[in-house]
């Protein structure tokens, strides 16, 4: 267990980890007939990569000074910037393909309006749903893509959301501290979690089948990692900060 903020040990690791840039071996391109599969639906996911994160910012350092720990805003902003690079090499790969990137889809804009509707618990809550399905998503799509540059980035994304998700269990832990009724809240946010697996599902089920999911596997997987995330937060929640916490990449 240490003693220091739970915000400087994340602001510690995300600038840490910005400084180790992704070296491609290869920047080659995707295989045949990947193009009109994994491009609208890549597209997406760099554009939902590309918040600014300004109202998630302004809440965490409300969230930070009220809880006694002025690190969380500089953490939180690291991890925005760290999603943008996220965004930053998707849309790379895309451009060199000669794939248009998105400047808005309905999902991004959905999502983004609920998190500036909530308050932190609330927005990091939703979070951490879009962190979930990222994970079987960048699995599949690193499981059917012939490109070795996009394997690459997706192993590298992989590594980079099961930090994330353990960033936001010690946020959501935090965030607990002050609420009641939790039982009920992680029944709402499972609820949540398989409406989100559902709307996804829709709009990319074709790269998570051909990436080895089913409707069924997809939507277990999910929960899974929401069980790990509600068992990491409920460890934050009594500081044991080296408790279990997800492993996304699996």
């Amino acid at each position: 267990m240490t003693a220091w903020p739970a915000g400087m040990v994340w602001r510690n690791h995300f600038r840490r980890n910005l400084l180790d840039e992704l070296e491609p071996r290869t920047r080659d391109g995707w295989g045949e007939g990947e193009a009109a599969i994994l491009g609208p639906s890549l597209a997406q996911f760099q554009l939902g990569e590309s918040s600014d994160g300004r109202h998630l910012l302004r809440y965490a350092r409300e969230f930070g000074e009220r809880s006694g720990d002025s690190w969380l805003g500089e953490a939180m902003a690291l991890f925005i910037q760290e999603e943008n690079r996220h965004s930053q090499w998707l849309g790379e790969f895309l451009k060199a393909q000669g794939f248009p990137l998105l400047r808005r889809c309905w999902s991004d804009v959905v999502f983004r309006v609920l998190r500036k509707m909530l308050g932190f618990g609330l927005m990091v809550a939703v979070l951490v749903c879009a962190e979930i399905v990222a994970v079987p998503y960048y699995t599949a799509v690193r499981e059917m893509t012939a490109s070795g540059w996009l394997r690459t980035i997706c192993a590298r994304l992989l590594q980079d959301e099961a930090m994330h998700l353990r960033f936001q269990a010690t946020n959501l832990g935090a965030v607990w501290r002050r609420w009641k009724f939790l039982r009920a809240f992680r029944r709402c946010h499972k609820v949540l979690m398989a409406g989100i697996c559902f709307v996804v599902w829709m709009e990319h089920g074709e790269v998570l089948r051909r990436g080895g999911y089913t409707r069924l596997t997809f939507l277990t997987r999910c929960l899974e990692l929401l069980d790990e995330v509600h068992a990491g937060a409920l460890a934050a929640q009594r500081n044991e900060w080296t408790a279990r916490v997800p492993v996304a990449a699996r």
